[in-house]
């Protein structure tokens, strides 16, 4: 028994990524694989991704825990951080289809190189449903 008609399709409008996180996202990705495919974000959080030191995160993670009384919260690239009630600590490799309220990337630049190191640095910042944070060491 054969297969039939077969069509492709190529994902063109974002519904779960806000279009803060889209646009940084969007270059990292673009620098490795110039023709990849990047759906248009059509919602906006509202809120800004921010940037600091990786001695920030336990101070992140806590006043958002404190404001948010729902929602879940991820740290990525930072096997060392203990998971918690509503924030969990994964490694870039496992998040793909996974989203979060709050997604926080420890030294994404430490993902790795080339494509590889793109792919997983692009797929971790877009798990955010509403916030993402880069730490850097």
């Amino acid at each position: 028994m054969g297969v039939g008609r077969v069509t492709v399709s190529t994902l063109t409008i974002g519904y779960r990524t806000p279009e803060e996180v889209m646009a940084v996202a969007e270059p990292v990705i673009r620098a490795a694989l110039p023709d990849a495919s990047v759906p248009r974000a059509i919602r906006h959080s509202g809120l800004p991704v921010r940037h600091g030191p990786v001695v920030d995160l336990e101070r992140i993670i806590t006043e958002w825990a404190d404001t948010h009384a729902e929602g879940v919260a991820v740290v990525i690239g930072a096997p060392w951080f203990p998971p918690r009630d509503r924030v969990r600590s994964l490694d870039p490799e496992r998040v793909k289809g996974l989203e979060f309220d709050l997604v926080v990337l420890v030294d994404p630049e430490g993902f790795g190189d080339g494509l590889t190191g793109a792919v997983d640095r692009y797929v971790a910042m877009t798990r955010a449903t509403a916030q993402l944070v880069l730490l850097t060491s």
